[in-house]
């Protein structure tokens, strides 16, 4: 009898764990697809409004600067006040706000009016990105079966459809219905955020004595070694990846393409996400953690360099079907792996630091880099040769977690 309890219940898990994660799955799909219609163009809109290059890199920086401070805020209301369910639906529908205002403010001719605009953006929308992780990472806690490849893989099949819906609706319509279609995705998103299961904590009804007061999370979290080493591994391997749209914008132009293949280019990245992360369940069973680590280390060194040497549009949409093995390995890999080290009562915090210096803090030291050559005459390629050689290191740290089994 005992046995036959057991198999039932975790038959019910594993059915919890599929419908999480086609719920999941769903809620991405409309999140990413808003996301696109901003991030894919953002530069290009700025320029667009008569801003120069490196000043729309430079807001660019100052955006990730916001979002480095706000988004580790964000993670510990989570684990202390709010659920990431609440929070969401709060941000998600002031994004929305904030997407459709955006056509007006820039119409408007105020820089700073654009600079509020997109501040709002920046401490709203954005910031869903990594509660909807610390939320999947929560509920893979609960439900081990829950496929965060799926469900993020979902979110990058997203990107890339809008990617290339984004490019023609630009070239028909102009940038200001590209940014009301993308405010009223987010609208979507938030509906179906209102219909997805919180994240429990603490075992439920465990007691709160077991909850950490700030300065006691922080410890906690930097106590870890692994941690700590995969922060930073991540760091420097993916200092390219929130720039890549930035490079991609200001690159197309340079060797003659038209913003239909800045789009082109965006939805080639994107969707050669999708089929490597709806496998990556299947790849870390059988291949693990530490040698997906090390492939995705390699192939982010290879793709940089060889980007810095491709001459025309078609050679660089090309080159993007390497986010397939970079971008695509790593995120799934590192985010099931914070999900077997985190304590339950500071995961909101955890991830969100780890979403802030992997997302926010790579793109502030990757368009630095990028404003600072251009300012001062040099080129983007240049820039990308200096990116691949922070992924070595990234690379080489990777190597350091294996030989010193740490990982």
């Amino acid at each position: 009898m005992p046995e036959q309890t057991m198999v039932r219940g975790n038959a019910a898990s594993t059915a919890s764990a599929r419908r999480i994660t086609m719920h999941g799955m769903l809620l991405q799909l409309p999140y990413w697809i808003g996301c696109c219609m901003y991030y894919s163009f953002v530069v290009t809109t700025l320029t667009d409004f008569g801003w120069s290059g490196s000043g729309a890199t430079g807001v660019m920086t100052a955006m990730s600067v916001i979002t480095m401070f706000v988004q580790p805020v964000y993670g510990y209301l989570c684990d202390k006040v709010l659920s990431e369910k609440k929070l969401s639906v709060i941000l998600l529908i002031l994004g929305a706000a904030c997407f459709l205002l955006l056509p007006v403010s820039l119409s408007s001719g105020s820089m700073a009016a654009v600079l509020v605009n997109m501040i709002g953006i920046t401490v709203t929308a954005s910031q869903a990105g990594g509660l909807l992780d610390a939320w999947v990472v929560g509920l893979k806690q609960q439900y081990p079966s829950v496929n965060y490849g799926l469900i993020r893989g979902s979110g990058s099949l997203a990107f890339a459809l809008a990617a290339q819906a984004a490019g023609m609706l630009t070239a028909a319509f102009g940038h200001s219905v590209r940014l009301w279609t993308g405010g009223c995705a987010l609208i979507i998103a938030m509906l179906v955020t209102l219909t997805f299961r919180p994240a429990e904590r603490f075992g439920g009804a465990s007691a709160p004595s077991l909850k950490l007061s700030g300065g006691g999370t922080i410890k906690l979290i930097f106590s870890s070694k692994r941690y700590v080493l995969l922060l930073g591994a991540a760091f420097f391997l993916m200092l390219s990846d929130m720039v890549m749209m930035t490079v991609n914008q200001l690159l197309v132009p340079e060797l003659g393409g038209s913003a239909a293949q800045i789009g082109a280019a965006s939805a080639v990245m994107a969707g050669s996400e999708v089929p490597v992360m709806f496998l990556m369940g299947y790849m870390m069973r059988k291949v693990g953690f530490k040698k997906l680590l090390l492939f995705g280390g390699a192939a982010y060194v290879i793709r940089l360099f060889v980007t810095a040497n491709v001459q025309t549009v078609s050679g660089l949409i090309a080159v993007q079907l390497l986010q397939g093995v970079t971008f695509a390995v790593l995120v799934p890999i590192m985010m099931s792996y914070l999900t077997s080290i985190l304590d339950e009562r500071i995961r909101s915090t955890a991830v969100t630091i780890y979403g802030a210096c992997t997302a926010s803090l790579t793109s502030i030291v990757g368009n630095l880099i990028i404003t600072s050559l251009l300012a001062s005459g040099h080129s983007i390629r240049e820039a990308l040769v200096i990116l691949a050689f922070a992924a070595v290191i990234g690379f080489s740290l990777a190597v350091y977690g294996v030989v010193k089994k740490i990982w």
